[in-house]
């Protein structure tokens, strides 16, 4: 399996996102790739994703994509702007089978949801921890396709 890193260009709007460009693993699949990791600001890309990309000739960066064959994973992106301790949280989203990976710069997480989560836990954990103050949003949402 050969792994490279991809760097995504990102358009800002109202200075958000906070960055540029979003580096991501990928295993090239032929002349795709698969997404390794679920990212923090590209949309409609999720963890195993295969996707048709063409790097820009000059500096690399991928302006465009196209995704060849969906996963079935999602992705949320939670953001704690009220600086709540998410530990609890974090927790019970690895005990029902998401994976994520954190920005803490930005209080950002990034969660990979498998199409195998028990979807009615999740939403359960969602909505308590709104409640609480996290803001979601959910980038690529394939439950009920």
């Amino acid at each position: 399996m050969t792994t490279e890193k991809l760097v995504f260009a990102l358009e800002i709007d109202d200075g958000w996102p906070p960055i540029s460009a979003e580096g991501v693993w990928c295993e090239k699949v032929d002349d795709n790739y698969k997404l390794l990791n679920t990212p923090f600001f590209i949309p409609d890309l999720a963890c195993g994703d295969i996707f048709k990309a063409i790097p820009d000739p000059i500096n690399q960066n991928i302006f465009e994509f196209d995704v060849i064959e969906e996963s079935g994973n999602s992705v949320i992106w939670v953001m704690n702007n009220n600086d709540l301790d998410i530990q609890p949280f974090t927790e019970t989203l690895q005990k029902i089978g998401c994976v994520f990976e954190g920005f803490p710069r930005y209080s950002l997480l990034s969660v990979d949801v498998p199409s195998t989560v028990d979807i009615v836990a999740l939403e359960e954990l969602l909505d308590l921890f709104e409640e609480l103050g996290l803001d979601f949003a959910y980038p690529v949402w394939r439950f009920g396709e």
